[in-house]
């Protein structure tokens, strides 16, 4: 009963062993990092929206890649020595979800959370440059080149994006 007990172990190792060697062999780095941003995505862009609080109005985003780091290996510092690099920020290329690919977005400093995703598309006439967050990449606003067309197109839903239930 031991020799059995004993080749049962063996086999088990070895099991453990293949599968975690195939698991580590097969996966491959999706995305890049980005030392600038896309063109079409940089500037000023607008959103009619209330984020879920009290009255709409028109909310602004300026995209630029002031601080834009390339990613690369580096150590998370906490107090003092994170506030000098806290200003930096890293973007990299994930694959598609939802059927589009987006660009996510992260803090250098940053330990924890999924950061903030973008997605520029063009619907119908206008670029739609999309925010979205968290786990299952929720659409948080669609934002606009003007403030005419953000209030236009209010809080559109287009296809495949997964929506934060209660903002919408």
């Amino acid at each position: 009963m031991r020799k059995m007990g004993k080749i049962f172990l063996v086999v088990a190792i070895c099991f453990l062993a293949i599968f975690t060697v195939s698991t580590t062999a097969s996966a491959k780095r999706v995305g890049y990092s980005y030392s600038r941003l896309p063109k079409g995505m940089l500037g000023k862009w607008y959103t009619y929206t209330n984020f879920g609080y009290g009255k709409k109005k028109i909310y602004k985003i300026h995209l630029t890649n002031k601080n834009l780091r390339k990613y690369k290996k580096h150590k998370v510092y906490n107090g003092k020595k994170a506030l000098k690099t806290s200003k930096y920020w890293t973007a990299t290329q994930i694959g598609k979800y939802h059927g589009y690919r987006w660009i996510h977005t992260y803090g250098w400093q940053q330990s924890a959370g999924d950061g903030d995703y973008y997605n520029l598309h063009k619907f119908g006439k206008h670029k739609v440059l999309t925010a979205a967050g968290g786990a299952r990449i929720w659409v948080s606003a669609h934002y606009y080149r003007s403030k005419s067309v953000a209030k236009k197109m209010g809080t559109k839903h287009y296809r495949k994006f997964i929506y934060y239930p209660d903002l919408w």
